[in-house]
């Protein structure tokens, strides 16, 4: 079975939280209003996969090309803050065939000394580790930001980005972990992990 990753522009909708699935329903007629609520509370729909943060890329410092690695020499410094998104799955009688998500990331990022120009690419990925080493285990995507003049810091929402994930049988959404974290080099991941060490915020 395959899945499928898919970027969309950003519309104007209803978002709903992945951790609190909700219906939003306008009827004119209380006795209707009853009976869907008692429909709805007879077959809940399960809850949506495990969105996480991917520890040590969570973070990413990028400097200008070459050796430097003075702050002077820093283009620009982003930390994943979260995501928006909402998940529906597709089937009847809680037998469920596929669970259909979309997603939104956000970020902070500030612009360095050495970066001079006011568009910078961020790159990031979603992974999930179910279908590893397959190539439909991770995705990435680039997030361009523009910075407006004399402004250095930046909260980015990123365009809504759809993953459509086959359940087989027996198969929940809650069993699939899904992944978010910003493209490191090896450099940039080692980095984060010397640094959570000098701060204390790494595991024993």
């Amino acid at each position: 079975m395959m899945f499928r990753f898919d970027r969309r522009p950003f519309r104007l909708s209803i978002i709903v939280p992945l951790f609190a699935v909700s219906a939003i329903l306008s009827l004119t007629a209380c006795s209707a209003v009853d009976e869907l609520t008692s429909i709805v509370e007879k077959e809940p729909p399960p809850p949506c996969p495990r969105i996480k943060l991917l520890k040590d890329a969570d973070i990413v410092t990028v400097y200008r090309t070459g050796s430097g690695r003075d702050i002077t020499d820093i283009r620009y410094e982003a930390e994943l803050k979260g995501f928006f998104g909402e998940c529906d799955y597709v089937g009847k009688s809680r037998v469920y065939s596929k669970v259909n998500l979309t997603l939104r990331i956000s970020y902070d990022i500030s612009r360095g000394p050495a970066e001079r120009g006011n568009l910078i690419k961020v790159p990031y990925f979603i992974a999930i580790p179910k279908y590893y080493p397959r190539p439909e285990g991770r995705s990435e995507f680039v997030s361009t930001v523009k910075f407006i003049e004399n402004r250095n810091n930046m909260v980015v929402v990123d365009d809504e980005i759809a993953i459509s994930l086959p359940l087989g049988k027996g198969q929940t959404g809650p069993e699939t972990n899904v992944y978010i974290g910003f493209v490191l080099t090896k450099d940039q991941l080692d980095f984060n992990r010397e640094k959570r060490r000098a701060t204390g915020l790494s595991n024993p």
